[in-house]
């Protein structure tokens, strides 16, 4: 019987989610649309699009997501190269690899926005599947699904490895295990502790 595990990458894999929330934070400020940060990060997985779609619907802003995202992806290019590796997750990601188990990447990241840090890490996937592979981010299944199918990996017989609720959620909605990787996040809150 052969196992896969399927790992998140921003706040899994790699220290990103800070630059992200950056890059939304100015994009969508631009448009007239406040971003609260803990919601932010609450909701790590979901697509760029739904995430855009949700402060705009939140703050009664009519515009159009796709625009605001474009203008996230130029923003983003004065963060290039921050971030940092989540050591002892991609040393976990090595080892079932060298086990000769299936490991993939889902996100709901852009592919442009992880492969050059996989690429900095080192970081050996059998499969990544990103926002462009999926119509629906997490808590949708699809992410996941998508993976395991690329893997040849029946959905039961996975393990998902996330930090987010959405995708936590996510993972059960596909039917697979879920481990919760909890780290300190600074999200500006009375009790900043882990998610």
């Amino acid at each position: 019987m052969k196992y896969g595990y399927i790992f998140d990458f921003d706040g899994v894999l790699a220290n990103t989610m800070d630059v992200h929330y950056k890059c939304y934070k100015m994009a969508l400020e631009e448009y007239g649309v406040p971003i609260d940060k803990e919601k932010f990060y609450h909701q790590a997985g979901m697509t760029a699009i739904e995430q855009i779609q949700y402060f705009c619907d939140k703050a009664g802003v009519s515009t159009d997501p796709y625009e605001i995202y474009q203008r996230k992806r130029e923003i983003a290019k004065q963060f290039e190269g921050e971030g940092s590796p989540i050591d002892v997750n991609i040393r976990l990601f090595s080892i079932l690899k060298n086990a000769g188990i299936g490991v993939a990447i889902a996100s709901g990241s852009s592919r442009p926005s992880i492969l050059p840090i996989v690429k900095r890490f080192n970081i050996p996937a059998d499969v990544i599947v990103t926002a462009e592979d999926v119509k629906r981010g997490k808590p949708n299944p699809d992410l996941f699904l998508t993976a395991a199918q690329r893997l040849g990996i029946a959905p039961e017989n996975c393990v998902v490895i996330e930090d987010s609720q959405v995708g936590v959620e996510a993972a059960a909605n596909a039917g697979m295990s879920s481990m919760r990787f909890v780290h300190h996040i600074d999200i500006e809150r009375k009790d900043s502790g882990a998610l």
